[in-house]
């Protein structure tokens, strides 16, 4: 059987391998592959009645893995469940802090950025700055930035803190439940972010915190005319 060590090595491996401009089936089916061989390795498959989330930290790859225990047809099957890329963003409703609702469908015409986030993610905090910038410059042009923190893996205080320490102005919606994350989204690491068009779908799904440059080459072309 493999050791923790040796699947989290695979796993490094395999998401170094692979670039952002990968095929998004590919590139998810890589990220599912890590995640089955590093729960056979812990002995977690074994146990299907504890869901509580197994984090393992990817540093090197500004990504975490926020994987519940879950039996072995349920791990191998979240890359069929996952929206694609080319396939319709699910739509939602979620409360901002004040607790007005904020409908994706309500969006259509803008290209739409849907980032899952957490306050204890250290990549996600790097990455918020970024975002903010781009909210900031391409709004007028249609862009809508959505924070959608997990609060079910969150506290919602800490959630408020990062909001107002890091003067995040786009939209920072909140996830009490995992109804959008955990079910509609299969949102299992943090950062991930949909780039959604203005006819609300799904061009490009992103794992891990992204630079400007990266954003921009996902970016640019969608906000064309």
């Amino acid at each position: 059987m493999l050791n923790g060590k040796a699947a989290h090595h695979i796993i490094g491996n395999s998401m170094q391998s692979s670039n952002r401009r990968s095929n998004p089936n590919v590139l998810m089916t890589i990220v599912i592959a890590g995640i089955t061989l590093g729960l056979l390795a812990a002995g977690l498959l074994n146990s299907q009645n504890d869901l509580k989330p197994a984090m393992t930290p990817t540093p090197d790859q500004g990504y975490f893995f926020t994987v519940p225990v879950q039996p072995t047809e349920n791990v191998l099957s979240l890359n069929l469940q996952t929206p694609k890329a080319g396939s319709a963003a699910p739509d939602f409703e979620l409360p901002d802090r004040f607790g007005n609702a904020v409908r994706l469908s309500d969006l259509a015409g803008s290209v739409v950025v849907i980032n899952f986030w957490a306050s204890w993610c250290q990549p996600c905090r790097e990455e918020m700055p970024v975002l903010q910038a781009i909210s900031d410059k391409f709004a007028d042009q249609g862009l809508v930035v959505l924070g959608v923190n997990t609060t079910y893996t969150d506290s919602l205080d800490e959630a408020l803190a990062f909001v107002d320490e890091l003067k995040l102005t786009f939209p920072i919606l909140f996830d009490e439940t995992g109804e959008v994350g955990e079910k509609k989204y299969m949102v299992y690491g943090l950062p991930t972010s949909y780039w959604v068009d203005r006819r609300g779908i799904i061009q490009s799904v992103q794992l891990g915190a992204m630079t400007e440059d990266q954003m921009l080459e996902i970016l640019t072309p969608l906000l064309e005319p």
